[in-house]
This record gives C-alpha cells, sequence and structure tokens, in this order.
C-alpha cells in the first residue's frame, strides 16, 4: 500500500464509522464495545495528525464547518450528555423516537466525507497512484452504503406511513394537525434523506439503481404522485421493495467485507513498515 492509499484508507475507516452508526435506529441490542470503538475512531480522527484533522487544517472555512458539523453529531450521539444513545451496563440504549435526527446527523456528514474519499481516489489516479485495493473497497462500499440507507430509511418511513394511515382512518381521510405533522416532520423528512442519497450515487451499475430507482417509485406512490403497481396494497409494496434491498445487501456485504480485511491488513502492514523504517510510533489510525 502507497501512502496515497494509506491516507485514503484512513479517511475512509472514519468515513466507515459513520456509516456504522446509522445502526443504532435498527432496533437490535447495540454491543458497549462497539460504541466505544466508534466513538474513539469518530473522537481521534479529527485531531491534529490524523488524516481528516490534516485535511480540515488545510481546507480553511471548508474544513472548519465540516469539523463543526462532525464535532456536532458526536456531542449528540457519542457523550454522556446524549439524549439518544445511553451507555449501560449491558450495552447502549437507544431513544428510537429520534431515528430521524440520528438520519440528519449522519447522512449529511457520511455523503461531506465520501466526496473527501473520491476526491483522494481521483487525486490517486490522476498521479497514477491509484491501487486496485482501494478502487474494489470505495466500490463495493458505495453499493453497501446506498441499500444501508435505503434500509434504515425506509423501515422508518415504514412506521410512520402506518401512523399517518391511522391517523387519516381515524378523521375519515381528513387532514389534521396530527396527519400534518406526520407528513412534515416525519414522512417528507425520511423521503428527502432518501432521494439526497440517491442524488449523490458514485455507483453505476444496474441492480444498485434499479433498487434506488424502485425505492423513489415507492414514496412518490405514497405521495400520491404514482399508480399504485397493479394497486397492490401498500403493505405489499413496501414488502416487496425491503426485499429487494435485503437481497442486494446478502450479495454485496460478503465482498464488500473480503475486501474491506484486505485493504485493512495491507494498511496495517504500511503503518508497521513506516514504524520500523523511522523508528517512530506509528498514529492510531488503523482499523
Amino acid at each position: 500500500m502507497n501512502n496515497t492509499s494509506a491516507y485514503t484508507f484512513q479517511l475512509y475507516y472514519y468515513l466507515l464509522n459513520l456509516r456504522d452508526t446509522l445502526e443504532y435506529t435498527l432496533e437490535h441490542d447495540h454491543p458497549l464495545e462497539a460504541y466505544e470503538q466508534r466513538k474513539t475512531a469518530l473522537t481521534q480522527g479529527l485531531v491534529d495528525g490524523s488524516a481528516l484533522g490534516n485535511f480540515i487544517k488545510n481546507n480553511g472555512e471548508k474544513g472548519e464547518e465540516i469539523k463543526h458539523n462532525l464535532e456536532t453529531l458526536i456531542s449528540e450521539l457519542y457523550t454522556d450528555e446524549s439524549t439518544i444513545l445511553h451507555k449501560e451496563a449491558n450495552g447502549v440504549r437507544v431513544d428510537y423516537s429520534q431515528n430521524i435526527h440520528i438520519f440528519d446527523l449522519v447522512i449529511g456528514n457520511a455523503e461531506a466525507l465520501r466526496d473527501i474519499v473520491y476526491g483522494y481516489i481521483s487525486y490517486a489516479k490522476e498521479h497514477d497512484e491509484l491501487e486496485q485495493i482501494m478502487t474494489d473497497l470505495i466500490n463495493t462500499d458505495e453499493h453497501m452504503y446506498r441499500m444501508i440507507v435505503c434500509r434504515v430509511c425506509l423501515t422508518e418511513y415504514i412506521k410512520s406511513f402506518g401512523e399517518f394511515q391511522k391517523v387519516m382512518s381515524e378523521t375519515k381521510g381528513k387532514p389534521s394537525p396530527q396527519s400534518n405533522y406526520i407528513v412534515q416532520n416525519e414522512l417528507s423528512k425520511i423521503a428527502g434523506m432518501l432521494r439526497f442519497s440517491r442524488q449523490h450515487t458514485h455507483a453505476t451499475d444496474n441492480k444498485t439503481l434499479d433498487i434506488l430507482d424502485d425505492v423513489n417509485k415507492l414514496l412518490e406512490m405514497c405521495e400520491g404522485r404514482r399508480e399504485r403497481t397493479n394497486n397492490a396494497p401498500f403493505n405489499d409494496l413496501f414488502k416487496g421493495v425491503m426485499e429487494e434491498i435485503d437481497d442486494a445487501m446478502k450479495l454485496f456485504e460478503p465482498r464488500w467485507h473480503e475486501v474491506y480485511v484486505e485493504a485493512a491488513k495491507e494498511h496495517s502492514e504500511f503503518l508497521k513498515e513506516r514504524q520500523y523504517s523511522t523508528g517512530a510510533p506509528s498514529p492510531d489510525t488503523s482499523a
């Protein structure tokens, strides 16, 4: 692994911990060890001397804006004052009623970091320093990340849509302050995040793009801007798209994991070689 690849991997490792923060919107057990590891990665990844810390330092107002946004995320999720993630003896308790705020904190920041990573990929390519392992890592992650965003956001959307239908049923189809609140503060926000992710995708394969398009078609059906396919019930439409997403994740995840393990190994070897050649301690940025 060359210097540019190692630097890019360190940026990617930060991005990976942002990506994995979305896991806290899923209702299952959350180990304390994973929480502490993510907190450390996200906090230490901003210090001077780290890959992202150096980028921030060298990019003026843009860098400071990125740092401010990431510090806000850390403050709201990974501190003892967090009202969303609560450390307990047996793991992390999550206030799932704030899932949409987790999306708010993660998705925009992740896209900003993804742009930086792709910038270094372009730099490496222009300077004939791009290694296949980094191309494979970023490409496989792109597929995984888009499906993860679809999975977690659509899961939350389905909950809110069910509540919206219940409220509308109670008011015999007439809008009410409660139904308007759900539309404006839940459904519209989640749909906006899904579309934001779709607009920023770097994927060009038909499988990923077709699923992203199917998600958007489903949103349009829910919004009354598109006819339901075969006039099917919404539950069947949700189930069909979620199955597409889950099938894609089963396909993408093993490939991503294989490439990630290899890239992490090469990065670790790079740090050991540099430490050996300089006699200096390696920075704590490895996976």
